[in-house]
C-alpha cells in the first residue's frame, strides 16, 4: 500500500518487480548488441518493438510510470548507441544531437512506451 502525497489517502501501489525490469532491459540490450550492427535496422527495431509491446501490454497498470520511464530511457539509449555504431559517430553529444528522441520515434519507428495510464480510476459510476 502506498500513501498519496496529494490527498494523504492510501492506495494499492502496483508496479513491475526489479527482476522483471532487469529481464526486459537485458532482453533489449541483447537485441541491440554490437553483433546486431550487420542485421538490417528495420529488423532490429521491429524485434525491439515487438518485445516492448508485449511487456508493456502485460505490465502497463495504473501507477507504474517510474518503471515504464526507466524502460523507455533504456530503450532510447540502446537504440541511440546502435545508430551511433552504424553511422560511426564516436561522440555521445553528437549522437544525442543527431539521433534525438523525435528522430528515434518518427524516422525510425520506435515504439513509444507510455509512461502514464489512460485512465484515472476504475469506477462503476464513470
Amino acid at each position: 500500500m502506498g500513501k498519496s502525497r496529494r490527498t494523504g489517502n492510501h492506495y494499492p501501489h502496483v508496479q513491475p518487480s526489479r527482476k522483471s525490469l532487469k529481464k526486459i532491459k537485458d532482453r533489449v540490450t541483447e537485441q541491440t548488441g554490437r553483433y546486431t550492427t550487420i542485421v538490417p535496422l528495420d529488423d532490429v527495431i521491429s524485434e525491439v518493438n515487438s518485445t516492448l509491446r508485449g511487456w508493456v501490454g502485460y505490465f502497463h497498470i495504473r501507477n507504474c510510470s517510474k518503471s515504464l520511464e526507466e524502460v523507455r530511457g533504456h530503450v532510447e539509449q540502446r537504440l541511440r548507441t546502435q545508430l551511433c555504431k552504424r553511422h560511426k559517430v564516436r561522440d555521445r553529444k553528437t549522437g544525442y544531437a543527431r539521433f534525438g528522441n523525435r528522430v528515434l520515434y518518427e524516422k525510425y519507428g520506435l515504439y513509444k512506451v507510455p509512461t502514464s495510464s489512460g485512465w484515472t480510476k476504475a469506477h462503476a459510476s464513470r
